[in-house]
């Protein structure tokens, strides 16, 4: 095989990387509080002992003819949309609702809650929603949220919507259903200042429809550009095969 069919192979790979990243975004414009991947590829720097050097976590080598790759999250601000229910609630801001799940501790943008049979604040799938003493528990009664996050059944406090942000995001890894998880054990979280919550509203997705569909459609035809040039590059050995067993 050619060396220029190993640099086409290699360039299909990159984008079809960069495609499924882009096809998971677009599936997911319309999920609460998702937050967009980025594919970032590294082009590796030489050093005076040929070691090559990286800056991102999770990265890796796809082959000697591709730059390093991984990906990131994009951890900027969702539009807030009104839904009018009491129990939505969006954070404008920097940090994460902290959830109670069976494998620890998770972090999330979504703030579509609901309550089980025995009022418990939880998510839509189930798991509890973490104020800063534990539980919420929500008897029957008026619900109002303030910007703090306190929250109040009939004008009595039961609890305040834990906030936890992280210096270093990069220490979050998705875990699906829009939740994170810390890598690392000693990253402390702490509640950011700045932070408001606002009842009613939800975050909607991060991702720019009509910039992810562009840039699918750019990929999409990169990859098949790679593609002819691997199948010219399959022609012209077949044909030099051939031409060398031909008898002149």
């Amino acid at each position: 095989m050619s060396g220029g069919m190993y640099l086409a192979a290699a360039g299909a790979l990159v984008q079809q990387l960069r495609l499924e990243v882009l096809a998971n975004n677009v599936a997911n414009i319309n999920t609460v509080g998702f937050k967009g991947e980025q594919s970032v590829f590294q082009i590796p720097e030489e050093s005076k002992n040929q070691t090559i050097e990286t800056s991102l976590e999770g990265i890796q080598t796809l082959s000697p003819y591709a730059p390093p790759y991984t990906t990131t999250t994009d951890f900027s601000q969702g539009a807030l949309q009104p839904t009018g229910n009491t129990l939505d609630v969006a954070v404008s801001g920097d940090g994460f609702f902290s959830i109670q799940t069976p494998v620890g501790v998770q972090y999330t943008r979504q703030g579509n809650f609901t309550r089980n049979a025995q009022g418990v604040l939880i998510t839509p799938d189930g798991y509890p929603v973490l104020g800063e003493g534990g539980e919420i528990t929500l008897e029957e009664g008026i619900v109002k949220i303030d910007l703090e996050g306190n929250v109040y059944v009939d004008g009595d406090e039961v609890g305040r919507l834990q906030i936890t942000d992280f210096l270093n995001r990069g220490v979050l890894k998705k875990a699906g259903e829009g939740r994170f998880v810390v890598l690392r054990q000693d990253a402390a979280g702490q509640r950011p200042e700045k932070t408001t919550l606002r009842q009613g509203y939800i975050e909607t997705s991060n991702v720019n429809p009509v910039r992810a569909m562009t840039e699918m459609i750019e990929t999409s035809r990169m990859f098949e550009a790679y593609q002819k040039v691997i199948k010219s590059a399959d022609d012209a050995t077949a044909r030099s095969i051939k031409d060398v067993g031909t008898i002149a």
